[in-house]
């Protein structure tokens, strides 16, 4: 109530997202989800409470602010910490009863040197050229934690190149995480937990399952048109952003001569929503784009400003003060979808969930 501004996230889409990734992969490979980025947008908190009532094995997430949240919607549940924090959270992962990431062996050691208990998985990188040990020196990390007593390592886990054609192949790149499983079950030291499928590995490479997965993006329907192995149907979680207006005006000359950009024109009439690029508007918008307001289509005027955005209503005479526009989602016989919308902002689903701003609220529909 009283909002000016607001997006929609679907509880059923998220809860049948997961049913779906489960059939796909069995019941004998783990889930971890990914909610990094505040679960992308869709509020990691009710997330979790949604994915832990469907029965999802574990989270996997990148700040301490969302593995706070996932604690408190699933409690009791397993949580990964991808790198990014280091041993002086150490009081902060024990309260959360996180299990933390090694990347290299200088973390290792810091982490090692608190002398606290810790679950930890190893991250090697096969090829990513991001977070983790290259996989010589993987050997040489399970030594030190065989070492110490006070580190347990649970899993190991990696993730495939981003670079296309620029980088290693997946197969190689899957070739040489197996070299190093082959090496460390010789020895003894294969942990108990190996993964390497995200989102889109799972879709593409069903033989990269393993013992686990951590799709992300997935989970949310934000993979938009894929051509994996994996004939896997997901919706998306973003269900709507919607606005209402909050100005209209019948312009005239008095005003002065249109701006001498595109959309205007004089008597046209305008309504002003409540909604601009604080909110994650592109600042910069593209001519074309649309919104729709009574079931009608009608253009946006640019520029954006930073709490205010302008539609042209000439076309519906009857859009009055307090309607509901959207941006994204179905009005009428209309509707825009989230992939028409990521093309229209220049990026991917992933660019527009994610891209909301953080006090943009969440409106939770079943």
């Amino acid at each position: 109530m009283g909002e000016t501004a607001w997006r929609e996230i679907s509880l059923s889409a998220i809860a049948s997202n997961c049913r779906t990734i489960r059939a796909a992969v069995g019941t004998g490979t783990k889930i971890f989800a990914c909610l990094k980025h505040d679960a992308y947008g869709c509020g990691a908190e009710r997330a979790a409470a949604i994915l832990a009532d469907e029965g999802i094995d574990a989270f996997g997430v990148v700040s301490l602010a969302d593995a706070s949240a996932v604690r408190r919607g699933a409690p009791g549940k397993p949580i990964l910490m991808y790198p990014g924090i280091g041993p002086w959270d150490v009081d902060l992962v024990r309260d959360l009863d996180l299990t933390i990431s090694i990347s290299g062996e200088e973390d290792l050691e810091g982490w090692v040197s608190t002398g606290r208990p810790l679950r930890a998985f190893v991250k090697v990188d096969i090829g990513l050229w991001r977070n983790g040990a290259a996989p010589s020196q993987i050997a040489r990390l399970l030594e030190i934690c065989a070492a110490h007593g006070n580190l347990v390592i649970d899993g190991l886990y990696a993730h495939l190149s981003e670079f296309g054609v620029a980088g290693s192949s997946a197969a190689e790149q899957f070739a040489r995480l197996t070299i190093l499983l082959d090496e460390l079950a010789r020895d003894g030291r294969l942990p108990e937990t190996v993964m390497i499928s995200s989102s889109d590995s799972l879709l593409s490479y069903p033989g990269m399952d393993m013992d686990a997965v951590d799709p992300g993006a997935l989970v949310f329907g934000l993979t938009g048109p894929h051509h994996g192995r994996r004939n896997i149907t997901v919706r998306p979680a973003l269900k709507a952003i919607k606005a209402r207006i909050i100005a209209i005006k019948q312009c005239d000359d008095s005003m002065g001569p249109p701006p001498a950009l595109p959309g205007y024109r004089k008597d046209m009439r305008l309504a002003v929503l409540g909604i601009g690029w604080g909110q994650g508007i592109p600042r910069h918008l593209r001519p074309g784009m649309s919104a729709l307001v009574k079931g009608k289509r009608v253009p946006i005027v640019p520029p954006a400003h930073l709490e205010h955005l302008r539609i042209d209503i000439t076309g519906v005479p009857a859009a009055e003060l307090g309607d509901e526009v959207l941006l994204l989602g179905s009005s009428g016989a209309d509707r825009v979808t989230l992939t028409e919308l990521a093309a229209a902002w220049d990026t991917d689903e992933v660019g527009v969930s994610c891209g909301l701003g953080g006090h943009l609220r969440r409106i939770y529909v079943a």
